[in-house]
């Protein structure tokens, strides 16, 4: 089972994080359990600051194409965002730092199924609906795997909940993914405000099966760039690229937050990942025997 969440952990960004967060906290405590509508505006209101402080930082930025990326830093970049686990299950819980892993992907079509939670209102279910659905396209077209929304028998669930119902989905974590584990459940819905979003991907009994399902937790307080830049992190995480870099650039996978979309390295990312001369399963080590030839394949490719 592969989790990954955006939660800033160090320098500046980190600690802008934190305190906004604690401020939201405080908030959230003081209005009692009788208010939790004024519980959302105030969550709501804390990644609304967030959203504005990181703009004018320069961050959350929207370009995609970034020129200048190299054969050798692009496979330096996949080892570290693909074949390494952000997370790992330790003692019951969630512990950072995973450690090698072998190559993950899905091998069956990925099925995109939308969940709102009844705080979200009906245009923005359209907005969202739409985001997802082109971030689908994107990544469809990225790593040549079919990926797709549909309106029932999802595999890849993506949850758009309040704090509120987020904390409380226990049931419906268990109506749609029965074995997701009891530190799964618990990580979801015990996330803090200063986690943004996160992706449980979850394996076949055989390596080579790839990955059967994955839940995606949006927060429905997010403003639209953050938003969309959860959406897009998270899907495209719970495809393949589990892990973040501090090294990684242009990327979003790098939780300095200065990118809010997929960047064309990105999307090499998974034209790599998803390339026929890859299995599901194969060891760090023998993907990184060839992975530089590879990725001077995908670049000539464009």
């Amino acid at each position: 089972m592969i989790f990954t969440r955006n939660t800033p952990a160090c320098g500046a960004l980190a600690r802008l994080i934190l305190c906004l967060a604690a401020c939201a906290v405080c908030a959230l405590g003081a209005t009692g359990a009788s208010a939790q509508h004024q519980s959302v505006i105030q969550l709501a209101s804390y990644y609304q600051q967030l959203e504005h402080q990181l703009v004018s930082q320069g961050r959350l930025r929207q370009e995609r194409r970034i020129v200048g990326i190299d054969a050798e830093t692009l496979a330096r970049n996949f080892m570290a965002i693909a074949m390494r686990s952000e997370y790992s299950l330790r003692g019951g819980g969630m512990a950072q730092g995973g450690g090698a892993s072998a190559l993950r992907r899905w091998e069956q079509p990925i099925r995109l199924g939308v969940h709102f939670g009844p705080s979200v209102s009906g245009p923005q279910q359209q907005r969202d609906l739409s985001t997802v659905q082109s971030v689908a396209q994107r990544l469809q077209r990225a790593s040549g795997h079919p990926i797709r929304v549909v309106g029932s028998n999802p595999n890849f669930h993506v949850l758009i909940l309040n704090d509120e119902e987020r904390a409380n989905a226990r049931s419906v974590l268990q109506q749609i993914a029965p074995g997701l584990s009891r530190a799964a459940q618990g990580a979801i819905l015990r996330m803090r405000p200063n986690t943004f979003c996160m992706v449980v991907a979850i394996p076949g009994a055989n390596p080579a099966d790839g990955y059967q399902q994955a839940i995606a937790i949006v927060r429905a307080e997010h403003p639209p760039l953050m938003r969309r830049s959860c959406i897009e992190e998270e899907l495209a995480q719970g495809m393949g690229l589990a892990n973040d870099s501090p090294e990684a650039w242009p990327s979003i996978f790098n939780d300095d937050e200065e990118f809010g979309v997929l960047t064309r390295h990105d999307e090499l990312l998974l034209r790599m990942l998803y390339h026929d001369s890859l299995r599901c399963g194969m060891s760090a080590g023998t993907v990184d025997d060839y992975v530089e030839a590879l990725a001077r394949t995908v670049l000539s490719t464009g």
